[in-house]
C-alpha cells in the first residue's frame, strides 16, 4: 500500500548526442519525461525543437527493401554491430540495387517459364494435328483462329451453317472442345464476333512456336528444363545474398526503427542553439530505486551531464504515480485507476480496497462449488488472454469458497458438507445457516456493522491525508475528519449500547459533547480551517446570511449521507439472503424434475446464478467502494506515470 519514490532527473548535454540519449532513456523504459514546452517563455534561450522525423523516409525505403527481399522485420536486441548514418545508408543502397537486380532477373525467367508452360498446355490439345503449324500460318489469303469452345456452345455452330468459315474440333476435356476455324480475310471480323458470342476463348500460338505440335511440344520441354534450371539458380543466389546480409539488415531496421519512434520523443527537449555550442534539456523522474543505475547509463555518453534532485525541486512539476502493492493487491490497480490514480504524496489504497472488495465479495457471494469455479475461470482467463480480470477473479473466487465453506453451501446444496461439520469438525451443523429465521437478523445488523467499521476507517484514512498535506480543515473540522468522525463514532457506540445492554449514552451532556459540538465545527469548517492556517480573512465572501444557509444544506446533506451510507451496506446482508434464496429455487426445481433431467437443470441453474449474481454483485461491491469509501478520503487526481519506450534497439 505505498506510492513509489520519484527522483527529479534533468538532463543536459550536446545537441549531436540528443539520438543515443533518447535511444537510452527509450531502452530503460523507466524514464517519465515533462513537457518542457509548456515553461518555454520562462526559460531563456531555450526552444522546443520542430524538426521534421528524417527517419521516416529511411524506415519506408527499408520496409520496401524487406518485402523484395522476403525478410520479415523484426528487432534485434544486443547486437554488437556498430554503424553510423552513412555506412547504413551505403548498405542498403548496395544491398537493394542487388536484390532489384536479382529479382529483375528472377521476375524474367519466371516469366519465360510461365509463357513455355502455357504454350505447352496449348500444344498439348494441339498434338493430335498432323500439319505444320508454319504452312498454317504461312496461308496468305486466310485468318486461323486457335482457341477452346464451351461444349454447350457447339450446337449453336448449325445456325452459323451459311457464313464463311470452317470449324475443326480436335481435343475436348469436360468443359470444352479444343478447336481451330479458318476464315477470309474479309469475313474474319464477321466471324470472330459469332465465336466470341459463343464465348470462344482464342488461345495465341507463338512465333517461336515451329513445326507440327508434337515436335514443338518437345522442343519447348527441353527449353523449360533449362528455364527452369536457371530459376533454380537465381533464387539459390538471391536466397544466399539474403542469409549473408539479413543480421546486418535486420540490426539497421531495428536502430532506424527506434531513432523514428524516438523522435517523437523530442517533443519533450529544449534546445540551445548558440553561435558556438548547441544543447538540449530533458527534464523528467524515474523511480528513486533505479536512478543510480539510469544516471550511470547517460553518463556513458560523452558529453551528457545528468542531475539527480528530490521530486520536489521544481516546483512547476507534478510527481508522477506509480503504483507498488504486493502479489494480492496489484491486480486490483485495475479498478483504483478506473476512479484515478492517488497523487504522488496521497495513500495508495489498492491494499485496502484488495481487502475490503474480496471480503464484500465472499460475503455477499458465499458458495464452496461456484467460488472454485471461478477460481478456475479467473485462472484460465489469465492463463490464455493475460487478463487482469482473471486474476481478480482467482482472489474472490477464493473468498467465496471460503465464505460457502462457513455457510455450507456447495452448487447450492446447503446439506452435502453436514457430515464434515458433525464428524470431523465436531459441530452440531454449519456454522452459519443463512436461510433460518434467527441467522437473519444477526446476517443484516452484521452487514451494517461491517460497514461502520469500513466508514470509519475510511474517515481514519482522510485524517491522515489531511495532516499529511497539512489541510486541517479537511483534517479536524470536516465531516470525515475528526469532528465528523467523533460524531459518527459515538452515535455508533451509543446505538449499540442501547440495543445491546441498559447503559443510555444520549444524556445531555454526551449530546453536547460529542453530538452538538462536533456538528456545529463541521457546520464552521471554513473558517475555522483558515485560522487554522493563519489567515485572517475568516469572514464569508458571499456574506453570512448566505453562509448560514448553504451550510446549514450542507450540514443536512452530511446527517443524510452518514445514515445512508451506513444503510447502503444492508445490500451485503440482502444478497447473502438474495444468493441462498436463489440457489434454494434452483433446488427446488431440481427436485421437481427428478431423474437424470435434475443434474441438467442443476447445472443450468448454478451457471445462470454465477453469471447473473456474480456480476451483480461485482458492481454492487465496487459501488460500495467507490460511492461509500472512496469519496471520504480518495481523490483520485493523481498524474500517471508514463516511461518513455521504443521497441528494442541494438547498441
Amino acid at each position: 500500500m505505498s506510492i513509489c519514490k520519484m527522483t527529479l532527473v534533468n538532463i543536459t548535454g550536446d545537441l549531436k548526442s540528443l539520438d543515443q540519449v533518447l535511444l537510452k532513456c527509450s531502452e530503460k523504459g523507466n524514464f517519465h519525461p515533462e513537457l518542457l514546452s509548456q515553461f518555454a517563455d520562462k526559460v531563456n534561450g531555450f526552444a522546443p525543437l520542430t524538426e521534421e522525423n528524417p527517419y521516416a523516409t529511411l524506415l519506408n525505403k527499408i520496409h520496401d527493401i524487406g518485402v523484395n527481399a522476403g525478410i520479415d522485420l523484426e528487432h534485434i536486441v544486443k547486437s554488437k554491430l556498430q554503424l553510423n548514418h552513412q555506412e547504413a545508408d551505403d548498405f542498403l543502397r548496395s544491398f537493394q540495387k542487388d536484390i532489384l537486380d536479382y529479382n529483375e532477373k528472377r521476375r524474367a525467367v519466371a516469366d519465360a517459364v510461365q509463357q513455355h508452360e502455357n504454350v505447352l498446355v496449348q500444344l498439348e490439345h494441339l498434338e493430335s494435328l498432323d500439319i505444320s503449324l508454319d504452312d498454317i500460318f504461312s496461308c496468305q489469303y486466310l485468318k486461323v483462329r486457335f482457341g477452346r469452345l464451351p461444349l454447350d456452345s457447339l450446337p449453336k455452330l448449325e445456325y452459323y451453317q451459311d457464313n464463311l468459315f470452317i470449324f475443326v474440333p480436335f481435343d475436348k476435356d469436360d468443359l470444352y472442345s479444343w478447336c481451330v476455324y479458318f476464315t477470309t480475310q474479309d469475313a474474319a471480323p464477321e466471324v470472330d464476333n459469332i465465336f466470341a458470342s459463343l464465348y470462344f476463348e482464342r488461345i495465341r500460338i507463338p512465333e517461336y512456336v515451329h513445326g507440327v505440335p508434337g515436335f514443338a511440344k518437345q522442343s519447348i520441354e527441353n527449353q523449360l528444363k533449362e528455364e527452369r534450371q536457371q530459376l533454380n539458380e537465381v533464387n539459390v543466389q538471391l536466397n544466399n545474398l539474403v542469409q549473408q546480409n539479413k543480421e546486418r539488415f535486420l540490426y539497421i531496421y531495428s536502430w532506424v526503427q527506434s531513432l523514428n519512434d524516438t523522435f517523437d520523443m523530442r517533443k519533450y527537449v529544449m534546445a540551445y542553439r548558440g553561435a558556438q555550442t548547441q544543447t538540449f534539456h530533458i527534464t523528467g523522474f524515474v523511480p528513486q530505486k533505479e536512478e543510480k543505475d539510469f544516471a550511470e547509463g547517460l553518463s556513458m555518453i560523452d558529453g551528457v551531464n545528468v542531475e539527480l534532485l528530490p521530486p520536489d525541486s521544481d516546483k512547476r512539476l507534478t510527481p508522477p504515480t506509480k503504483l507498488k502493492n504486493n502479489r494480492f493487491a496489484k491486480p486490483f490497480e485495475m479498478f483504483v485507476e478506473m476512479y484515478g490514480l492517488p497523487g504522488y504524496n496521497d495513500i495508495d489504497p489498492t491494499s485496502f480496497f484488495a481487502i475490503t472488495y474480496t471480503l464484500l465479495f465472499g460475503l455477499m457471494f458465499g458458495d464452496l462449488g461456484q467460488g472454485l469455479v471461478i477460481v478456475l475461470l479467473g485462472w484460465l482467463m489469465w492463463k490464455w488472454k493475460k487478463m487482469i480480470l482473471g486474476r481478480i477473479m482467482m482472489r474472490i473466487g477464493v473468498s467465496s469458497a471460503v465464505f460457502g465453506f462457513l455457510y455450507g453451501s456447495v452448487f447450492g446444496m446447503e446439506n452435502l458438507l453436514d457430515p464434515f461439520y458433525i464428524n470431523v469438525l465436531g459441530l452440531e451443523g454449519k456454522p452459519i445457516h443463512v436461510m433460518a429465521n434467527e441467522t437473519t437478523n444477526m446476517i443484516l445488523i452484521g452487514a451494517i456493522a461491517i460497514g461502520a467499521v469500513i466508514i470509519v476507517m475510511s474517515m481514519l484514512f482522510n485524517i491522515i491525508l489531511g495532516f499529511k498535506s497539512k489541510n486541517y480543515e479537511r483534517a479536524i473540522f470536516s465531516n470525515n475528519g475528526i469532528a465528523g468522525l467523533i460524531f459518527y463514532g459515538f452515535v455508533l457506540v451509543a446505538a449499540a449500547l442501547t440495543f445491546t445492554t441498559d447503559i443510555n449514552l444520549l444524556t445531555a451532556p454526551f449530546i453536547i459533547i460529542f453530538i452538538a459540538v462536533p456538528l456545529l465545527v463541521i457546520f464552521l469548517k471554513e473558517p475555522l480551517g483558515k485560522l487554522a492556517k493563519g489567515r485572517k480573512d475568516i469572514k464569508p465572501h458571499d456574506g453570512i446570511g448566505s453562509f448560514i444557509i448553504e451550510s446549514f444544506f450542507e450540514m443536512f446533506e452530511v446527517l443524510l449521507s452518514f445514515v445512508t451510507n451506513t444503510m447502503s451496506f444492508l445490500r451485503v446482508g440482502g444478497f447473502i439472503l438474495s444468493h441462498a434464496g436463489m440457489m434454494l429455487v434452483v433446488m427446488t426445481l431440481t427436485e421437481m424434475i427428478g431423474g437424470s433431467g435434475s443434474i441438467l437443470v442443476l447445472i443450468i441453474g448454478n451457471l445462470f446464478v454465477m453469471g447473473m449474481e456474480g456480476l451483480i454483485v461485482g458492481i454492487q461491491v465496487l459501488r460500495l467502494e467507490f460511492y461509500e469509501m472512496f469519496s471520504r478520503y480518495y481523490d483520485g487526481e493523481g498524474k500517471p506515470f508514463v516511461p518513455i519506450a521504443a521497441p528494442d534497439a541494438a547498441e
